[in-house]
């Protein structure tokens, strides 16, 4: 299954790409992207817009705490 986001989704797509670890994901405006290891992926990825993108991307999962609680209010 592919799932599409808009261009400026990266904690969106983030959250997608740890909850699935491995798959692809379309960006609109932009085209088809993958990811594998739970890390989205550079290969033939030449635009330096979308890299900057793919990166916030792997930032946002890097940041993101496996054992984070969301508090109540």
């Amino acid at each position: 299954m592919k799932r599409s986001f808009r261009e400026h989704q990266a904690l969106k797509i983030a959250q997608y790409i740890r909850s699935y670890y491995r798959g692809s994901f379309y960006i609109e405006q932009s085209g088809p992207f993958h990811f594998e290891a739970g890390k989205a992926c550079y290969d033939n990825v030449d635009n330096v817009k979308w890299r900057k993108l793919l990166s916030q991307i792997n930032k946002e999962i890097k940041n993101m705490n496996p054992l984070k609680v969301i508090s109540a209010g």
